[in-house]
């Protein structure tokens, strides 16, 4: 489909136009200074002048919290499904940054993999409709385009949407994606020459103004081959105040844990709640052994996991998508692009 155009003005009532088949979600500001992803009425204005949401748009489809199912009489035991009620439409998310994009094809592929698929999770993913909004300006602990990642994309999304100023330029890439812009063709133009010079104009500037870099090739080598000193990683895990904050934020991380919780008299929730590889008792094991119970080991595990040859080769690349938001929230300087940093010019 050619590049279409819609004037910002009336991107209201294209929202509306999914409404009807869609939970629609978009990015809103709150408290003045924070962005979040949330539900779309047409009494609070899309943000879009932002650099990225303080929590990934994962938690829409991963949840911080969720009941799996319920279990009634362990004994003989009788189960229902836990699914939040009322959870019937698809998510039609706008303006995903790239980087969360890029998060959200690969959390699609961790619950795809492994010879299982976790229904509860990917149901969501693959029914959304997933429109991108790239980014005018990068902020300062942004790295994306060190992580193949952004800050535009030439796949993984429905309709790519560009900010021209008083208009949006929207490359539509899936039978999902055209299907939304029939849905509204009244609001939406071909894009003209002029259009697209603009846009081009623009992923250059974009792209010479990104302060961050990092070495995501010297750190994934090196990481892979074992070539970093175990008394490094003791050194920099000495930084590390285990608060998990850096996989929470984080669009690619994966880890939960389950719990039954009672919900009445011999009745439990099975729950499924995030969890970090940095708390000391993640691996702990059911006999009290825990194989990993120095923060050094836990770091070293967590860079591994993201940047190693051996998971790239298993996920088709490595677990990050520079969004930047582990540079912002870790206390002890421990996030991707600085370690790395800190690899390349301590380990060489």
């Amino acid at each position: 489909m050619r590049p279409m155009t819609i004037l910002e003005s009336v991107l209201p009532s294209f929202l509306a136009a999914l409404a009807g088949d869609y939970r629609v979600v978009a990015p809103q500001r709150v408290g003045g200074a924070d962005v979040v992803y949330a539900d779309w009425t047409d009494d609070v204005p899309v943000d879009l002048d932002f650099v990225n949401t303080v929590v990934p748009p994962k938690m829409l489809f991963f949840p911080a919290r969720e009941t799996l199912f319920h279990i009634e009489d362990p004994r003989h035991a009788t189960l229902s499904a836990g699914q939040e009620a009322g959870a019937t439409k698809p998510l039609a998310i706008f303006g995903l940054r790239s980087c969360d994009a890029t998060g959200l094809a690969f959390l699609e592929k961790f619950f795809a993999g492994r010879g299982f698929e976790d229904d509860t999770i990917l149901a969501r993913i693959r029914s959304a409709l997933t429109m991108t909004l790239a980014c005018r300006e990068p902020g300062a602990d942004c790295f994306c385009v060190c992580c193949e990642a952004g800050p535009w994309l030439t796949a993984g999304f429905d309709i790519q949407f560009s900010d021209l100023g008083d208009r949006l330029l929207a490359d539509v890439r899936t039978e999902k994606g055209e299907a939304a812009i029939a849905a509204a063709s009244s609001l939406f133009t071909l894009a003209t020459p002029e259009d697209l010079d603009a846009w081009s104009r623009q992923l250059t500037k974009v792209d010479a103004t990104f302060e961050r870099r990092s070495f995501m090739a010297a750190g994934t080598r090196r990481i892979s081959l074992g070539r970093i000193p175990q008394e490094k990683w003791e050194h920099w895990a000495e930084d590390c105040r285990g608060c998990g904050g850096c996989c929470f934020v984080c669009p690619t991380c994966s880890c939960f844990t389950v719990t039954d919780r009672p919900s009445g008299d011999d009745a439990f929730d099975r729950e499924r709640q995030w969890d970090a590889c940095l708390y000391e008792g993640f691996t702990r094991e059911a006999s009290g052994h825990n194989p990993r119970a120095a923060k050094a080991e836990r770091l070293k595990r967590r860079f591994f996991h993201k940047m190693s040859y051996q998971y790239i080769d298993v996920m088709g690349r490595h677990g990050c998508v520079g969004c930047g938001r582990c540079v912002a929230t870790c206390m002890g300087g421990l996030d991707i692009s600085t370690l790395l940093t800190r690899i390349h010019d301590e380990c060489p």
